[in-house]
């Protein structure tokens, strides 16, 4: 049996809303986001308004250090040419060893078996 909810003063009901205001204003923050756990705790346990708490989070670092790194340095593109290596004389080697190898193999008739 549920208890029947009592009635909030319009008072009680603008200061209820005005808190998550305040709470969602930081949580949802930019600041907030690069470190989640504080946010929280300024949200939740403490009595600063939501420009004051922002104002922290920005001072403080990053939970996540990748995330940090990203804001400042910005997302790298995975689009660009891929490295040269034909200057490599190892490389090259390698590369030369697999076609004599190949060549061998099948000179031999020797392939690889299928799966």
């Amino acid at each position: 049996m549920t208890k029947p909810s009592k009635a909030v003063a319009p008072s009680e009901n603008a200061a209820i809303a005005a808190e998550r205001l305040r709470v969602a204003a930081i949580l949802e923050s930019a600041e907030g986001k690069r470190n989640p756990a504080m946010a929280q705790k300024l949200a939740l346990y403490s009595v600063l308004d939501a420009e004051t708490a922002i104002g922290i989070l920005a001072d403080a670092p990053s939970a996540n250090p990748y995330l940090e790194a990203m804001s400042k340095e910005g997302p790298i593109g995975l689009g660009g040419a891929a490295v040269e290596v034909s200057n490599d004389p190892k490389a090259a080697r390698l590369r030369e060893l697999g076609q004599s190898v190949a060549a061998f193999n099948a000179e031999k008739g020797w392939t690889k078996p299928t799966k």
